[in-house]
């Protein structure tokens, strides 16, 4: 059984990542979802435009849909620091999301970025 760190590195292997600044040029292409917990977004903010859908919802709540989210949609995703949304990211493309990246250093590395 791989360990939580053997599974991080594979999934950050897979996801590609976004710098802050490739994102602030570019924001309006992407569908950005911050996958921290509600708990987490209360205690700080979220990027401007972002959906809230924790990790552990996304299978629940994206899919790729003709009617909805195309399979090839720009996606963003981030959490905190970065580790969940690498792992968020292989579980979207696990389901079928074809382009999806990871914001390198998370949601503290866009406030640091954006001051």
């Amino acid at each position: 059984m791989p360990t939580l760190k053997e599974l991080i590195n594979e999934a950050q292997v897979l996801v590609p990542t976004i710098t802050c600044k490739e994102l602030s040029e570019n924001i309006a292409e992407f569908y950005i979802i911050d996958v921290r917990e509600g708990s987490e977004i209360r205690e700080s903010e979220m990027i401007q435009g972002a959906t809230n859908i924790p990790r552990g919802l996304l299978e629940l709540k994206v899919q790729p849909d003709p009617g909805g989210l195309a399979a090839d949609t720009p996606i963003l995703v981030y959490c905190g620091g970065g580790s969940r949304a690498s792992l968020a990211g292989k579980t979207l493309k696990d389901i079928g999301f074809t382009n999806v990246q990871n914001l390198e250093g998370g949601f503290r590395g866009w406030k640091e970025f954006s001051g």
